[in-house]
């Protein structure tokens, strides 16, 4: 394992946990949009493994990751959408 991506990624971890902890953006998202939070993690997680592994062994491991975080974004917005129409709701009533 190339030890200058652990570092990237050391790197990048460090750089989202303070913009999640410490900008406002970032606490809003942690907040109220989890989900996006971890597929950005992830993403970049798995664009450090580019270069690391074959890239038809990256496209499976990306697939698969893909497609097992369909259903659980599905839900994320569809809860998301819930609040905002009950909002809408509460408000002309």
């Amino acid at each position: 394992m190339s030890i200058t991506i652990c570092i990237l990624a050391f790197i990048w971890g460090v750089i989202w946990a303070r913009y999640l902890q410490f900008n406002e953006m970032g606490q809003f998202l942690a907040q109220k949009r989890t989900w996006l939070t971890v597929v950005i993690g992830v993403g970049v997680d798995l664009l450090l493994l580019l270069p690391l592994i074959p890239k038809r062994t990256w496209f499976k491991i990306f697939t698969v990751i893909g497609f097992s975080s369909l259903a659980i974004i599905f839900r994320s917005l569809w809860n998301e959408l819930s609040e905002l129409l009950e909002t809408v709701d509460a408000i002309q009533n």
